[in-house]
């Protein structure tokens, strides 16, 4: 799929501070050193507490790591709730038609040829920005650049909801084998998120196994796969 290095501006939508690297860093490394502008749109940053650490990680070092990551990318970003620490939201209850209008103008501000928009896995914000990125890439848009629209899987993927997604689904295979070193420095900056215990689908190494598993499938060492929703040949 060369048309996809062809586009030369990208949109990631990322539901959280870590989502785009861990599903497509490869891709994004591919792709800044191809000269391509990178955009990451991250829906929602705050403060949370982490079930696996029992541990409270603020808005503002979550925002520390996520620049720190979009530098090490070379990537532009912009987030569209930054929740401050006493504020509350809850991005699933939230209005569905206020964030499509903020992609919606993001889009128009941008003029992306490639939006990427995360898979509707379990997690319930995941679905939520996957419904609201269906409606602002919807086909009524005239004089628009965009050329091609995809969904990118993440480690926790296989559970719910996009579970059934599977490689029948028009899926892709992108090889970042000269590229998941820079993927890894990428996650490498979330530390807040990357789990050290064995196993862990958010970690390291979760996302090493998935590259090779991803790599084994298409004859590659590494790969991250992503299905396409729709395309123009002009």
């Amino acid at each position: 799929m060369d048309k996809l290095f062809s586009c030369k501006r990208w949109l990631i939508i990322s539901p959280h501070a870590d989502d785009a690297e861990l599903g497509l860093g490869g891709s994004i490394a591919r792709a800044t050193e191809a000269g391509i502008e990178v955009h990451i749109a991250v829906v929602v940053l705050k403060g949370e507490n982490h079930l696996r650490d029992q541990c409270y990680v603020s808005a503002s070092q979550r925002h520390q790591e996520l620049a720190a990551a979009m530098e090490t990318a070379g990537a532009q970003y912009s987030v569209l709730n930054y929740v401050r620490e006493g504020e509350t939201f809850d991005l699933a209850s939230s209005s569905q038609s206020v964030c499509i209008s903020q992609l919606d103008k993001l889009i128009d501000e941008i003029q992306p040829e490639l939006i990427m928009m995360p898979v509707p896995s379990f997690h319930q914000e995941h679905q939520w920005v996957y419904q609201c990125c269906v409606a602002a890439t919807r086909p009524t848009k005239p004089g628009n650049p965009l050329r091609l629209i995809a969904a990118y899987e993440y480690p926790p993927a296989g559970w719910g909801n996009s579970s059934s997604w599977d490689s029948s689904r028009g899926a892709i295979y992108i090889n970042i084998s000269r590229h998941l070193t820079a993927k890894i420095s990428m996650l490498e900056q979330h530390q807040s998120q990357m789990s050290a215990a064995d196993n862990a689908l958010i970690s390291i190494n979760g996302v090493e196994k998935l590259a090779s598993f991803r790599g084994l499938e298409a004859g590659y060492d590494y790969a991250e796969m992503i299905y396409l929703m729709r395309g123009r040949i002009d």
